[in-house]
């Protein structure tokens, strides 16, 4: 694994549990499908309240273009390409699938984690404070 911290992990532990080479050992992590964000709704917009001058004006084109090159690199999936991933690391089978907010709740190895942190169906991995690590 390289030096710097995968994209997808979110926590600090994470990121320190994927640089151990401990195979035995293992956490429970939810692992959230790569998706376009949601753009609000108009009635929602209007629900919200401009508390200041900057809220007022569309974000500057530089940031606008910006936003829109990061999704075209990183396009969205459905939770299909995330369970079949976890099917090839032999996942598929214990996880928890959460179509609702598109995620899976998994126990991994740090090789699987760090596997999955690099998958491109992959939008985020946070640890699962529910469940706690255990050893083999």
């Amino acid at each position: 694994m390289s030096h710097h911290a995968p994209n997808a992990l979110r926590d600090a532990s994470l990121v320190d549990f994927a640089s151990q080479a401990d195979a035995a050992q293992r956490t429970s992590v939810i692992i959230e499908a790569r998706r376009l964000p949601v753009t609000p709704s108009p009635q929602a917009l209007a629900r919200h309240t401009a508390v200041g001058p900057s809220e007022l004006l569309p974000p500057p084109v530089h940031a606008r273009g910006a936003a829109a090159s990061a999704l075209s690199e990183y396009p969205a999936c459905d939770m299909n390409d995330l369970e079949a991933c976890l099917s090839s690391l032999g996942l598929a089978d214990d996880a928890r699938r959460n179509d609702l907010n598109g995620s899976f709740v998994v126990e991994v190895t740090p090789p699987q984690l760090r596997v999955l942190a690099q998958a491109p169906s992959v939008q985020a991995i946070h640890s699962n404070r529910h469940h706690r690590r255990s050893a083999g």
